[in-house]
């Protein structure tokens, strides 16, 4: 347990986290840089359904904000949307919102006649899934609110995705079943859930501390990539899950 006096960079070395990360080799990478443009595409491969959200919200019909959410991954994985991400500094996720207005406004009485003839679309949309992840919590949710709530959702959903990984390499995918059944109505309880795995109730108890603890360290690792330096983590962390508890 961390003392309340611990800096917010001690925190952050304690978990890995001081280290140079996807969103900082996008800052530090010059015009023609691969590495700054791979970390720029696998930054935006996880997170471009926020962009999606968001020009669906700008009142685009479910096809033209695919093709929209597409070109503008087009222009922004291009060799001058790496120099404008240089010129940017701070948070990932504000500096993709920043762009997706800047587009929108460029683009607004546009239509994008035809898909590009031969390009390999640089972010695969399918339609139909973002679609209906897009009115799962579209009804209320202004613009921005919308944006950061798909950013929290696919946050939540990527460590998650590398806890299991994590755990199914070791070979305790069955601790997380138990903690993914937590709450459910029809869920087995403590006790019978360790009388199945032969463990005392105390050890899964345990089990399934360290599991929270590690996806809560996971999370704080993919924000870390999304931020320019590793003490703008836990205030980053305070904005998304305020917005997640709206």
């Amino acid at each position: 347990m961390h003392s309340d006096s611990e800096s917010t960079t001690e925190r952050a070395t304690h978990v890995g986290l001081f280290v140079t990360t996807r969103w900082s080799v996008v800052l530090a990478a010059g015009e023609d840089s691969l590495a700054g443009r791979t970390a720029l595409e696998t930054l935006c491969r996880i997170y471009w359904f926020s962009v999606y959200a968001l020009v669906r919200r700008s009142g685009q019909d479910p096809t033209a904000a695919a093709d929209f959410t597409q070109e503008f991954f087009a222009r922004l994985l291009s060799k001058d949307g790496l120099a404008q991400a240089r010129r940017e500094r701070g948070r990932f996720r504000s500096f993709l919102a920043q762009c997706v207005r800047n587009f929108l406004a460029d683009e607004w009485d546009k239509r994008i006649a035809q898909k590009r003839g031969g390009d390999v679309a640089p972010i695969s949309i399918e339609a139909e899934a973002a679609e209906g992840r897009y009115l799962e919590g579209a009804d209320h949710d202004s613009p921005d609110v919308l944006f950061d709530r798909a950013w929290v959702k696919q946050l939540l959903a990527e460590s998650h995705a590398r806890l299991v990984r994590e755990f199914a390499a070791t070979g305790r995918r069955e601790i997380l079943n138990v903690l993914d059944q937590l709450g459910e109505p029809d869920a087995p309880s403590l006790a019978e859930s360790a009388a199945r795995l032969q463990l005392p109730v105390n050890t899964l108890k345990s089990h399934l501390h360290r599991a929270r603890q590690r996806q809560a360290a996971i999370l704080r690792e993919l924000i870390a990539e999304t931020v320019a330096s590793p003490v703008e983590v836990e205030a980053e962390l305070k904005h998304l899950l305020e917005v997640w508890r709206v």
